[in-house]
């Protein structure tokens, strides 16, 4: 889940749909990121080519909260773990989903998944990966009920050992997004015999856990965490040379987006995770820093618990989204980085609505839903992270135009991790939040809208919308499929659980000398293919 250069929490990583719709998704992205940029890697003009050694800095804007990728909810955490933790199948650079610790997959009927492994890989402690490791990773997530992500699990009956180096994954019905599911944090394979040593320590400190191109160093929280190259790394470059390149990663956390551009202009760091869109165009002009984007399927939003009064009223939530001018927040606030969001799928999605207005700025009628509401002085306290003047910024415009149909939001800062910790336990009325969202709409929709979803924190409940979500991920047709999610996105839109405010884009801001820079759709940082030019 990411925010639009502010605080981000994922709903999920997974980024597209299973091998039988692969082609006509490939065409729609390929669209979308010529026309913002492009996600190939940077460019490597002035260099002689990939080179060994160095420590990248990176700056965080919120502070991880664990290594666990059971327990994991926010895409700070994935930042760290994607370079830690290989996952069964990856995205490559064109967003088609590719074999990486398993050597190749066919489904042998829609309700069987057979994955062949790749042989000789072993984790940081020294442990072979094999059949029993996968096993071990995706029944704890099956049997943990309480996880967030069980809901990508659910329909998992059993997963079963044919011999070493090959695994079935039987379905309870079929699953499309289940590729998906397995490039993100249920996919990530740690090590059985380190997982089980670390227990409740491996939140923290997650010693010797993956099998991916860096080990865990240290973790100074409100410092620094430490990266450490990987020297036994089973992947190598198209050239046969060893990955990683870079000999380690360092985490600083700067809550200030003003100062993280301030440290990436005086080298202090070399990559920025987020920016204050003030100083986009500043890096655009400068010969030391390199900018791209794509679109993101993620959107920030103001998330409502409507378990609450006055928010329990549906005509209230109604007009405080007909009350959001959200194209003077686009253009005012964020220098028109990013896109207005009419609803959670956003133009990164082959589901997107191009026709889609939803409850769009309409203050007259806001004022009418209000009356409908037949409740008098409404207001309500908007939770938001602390320590960054564009989010700050954001909430006061909302703050405004909220006043201006007769509502009063009042505002109420904390830290990242007690926004986490709060709307995680109910303990809101409403939190300013962004989430990373997916190029597979089940990735944005199924977990935090449908009544069962793992990371549904606004107690929205309706029986018609469960039914279009489970349809969309039980069909394998597209077209079956995205009709199910569009009118899925209305219902959300008209209950007015979240109000959408704008879709960001995933930025790449990094000094000129950081190469091989991969733009992942799902937000999150991936060095395992970067090295520093002279």
């Amino acid at each position: 889940m990411k925010q639009t250069f502010s605080d981000r929490l994922p709903s999920f990583l997974y980024r597209r749909s299973i091998s039988t719709i692969f082609v006509s998704i490939a065409v729609c992205c390929i669209f979308l990121l010529s026309a913002c940029g492009g996600n190939a890697p940077s460019s490597t003009t002035g260099d002689t080519g990939p080179k060994k050694g160095g420590t990248l800095s990176v700056g965080l804007i919120a502070e991880p909260t664990t290594m666990d990728p059971l327990t994991s909810a926010s895409l700070y955490d994935t930042d760290i773990m994607v370079n830690m933790y290989d996952t069964l199948v990856k995205y490559d650079e064109k967003n088609v989903i590719q074999p990486q610790l398993v050597s190749s997959y066919k489904y042998d009927s829609p309700t069987s998944l057979t994955l062949n492994l790749r042989t000789g890989v072993k984790f940081h402690d020294g442990t072979p990966f094999n059949a029993d490791a996968v096993l071990f990773n995706l029944n704890r997530f099956i049997s943990d009920k309480a996880s967030p992500r069980y809901v990508d699990v659910e329909d998992i009956a059993a997963v079963i050992k044919v011999n070493d180096s090959q695994v079935q994954i039987k379905l309870k019905q079929p699953y499309a997004p289940l590729l998906n599911t397995l490039s993100g944090n249920v996919g990530m394979m740690l090590s059985p015999t380190a997982v089980r040593k670390l227990g409740t320590k491996l939140g923290n400190t997650p010693v010797d856990a993956g099998s991916g191109p860096f080990v865990f160093g240290e973790w100074i929280k409100g410092d620094h965490l430490l990266l450490k190259a990987n020297p036994s790394y089973w992947k190598k470059d198209a050239n046969g040379n060893q990955l990683p390149y870079l000999q380690s990663i360092r985490y600083r956390t700067i809550t200030d987006a003003t100062v993280m551009y301030s440290n990436l202009e005086t080298d202090q760091i070399q990559v920025a995770s987020n920016l204050d869109p003030n100083n986009v165009e500043q890096i655009k002009t400068n010969d030391n820093l390199t900018y791209r984007q794509i679109p993101s399927p993620g959107f920030q939003s103001v998330q409502l618990n409507i378990s609450q009064p006055p928010l329990n009223n549906v005509h209230v939530r109604r007009a405080i989204a007909l009350g959001v001018n959200r194209q003077e927040i686009l253009d005012h606030v964020l220098k028109g980085v990013g896109f207005v969001a009419h609803g959670p799928l956003s133009p990164a999605s082959w589901a997107y609505d191009r026709q889609y207005t939803g409850l769009n700025y309409d203050p007259a009628k806001a004022k009418a839903e209000l009356a409908q509401s037949g409740l008098h002085n409404v207001s309500f306290t908007l939770l938001f992270t602390s320590g960054n003047p564009t989010t700050t910024q954001e909430v006061q415009f909302l703050q405004s135009q909220l006043q201006a149909i007769g509502i009063t939001m009042n505002l109420k800062q904390e830290t990242f991790t007690t926004v986490v910790t709060d709307f995680q336990t109910y303990h809101y009325q409403a939190v300013f939040i962004g989430w990373t969202g997916s190029i597979d709409p089940d990735g944005t929709l199924y977990a935090m809208f449908s009544s069962k979803g793992g990371f549904n924190y606004t107690n929205y409940k309706n029986p018609q919308l469960d039914t279009f979500l489970n349809k969309g991920r039980t069909t394998l047709d597209q077209a079956q499929r995205i009709a199910a999610y569009q009118q899925a996105q209305r219902l959300i839109v008209e209950d007015a659980s979240r109000i959408f405010l704008t879709h960001p884009v995933v930025p790449q801001v990094s000094s000129k000398n950081v190469k091989n820079y991969f733009l992942s759709p799902g937000g999150s940082i991936d060095f395992s293919n970067v090295y520093l030019a002279s």
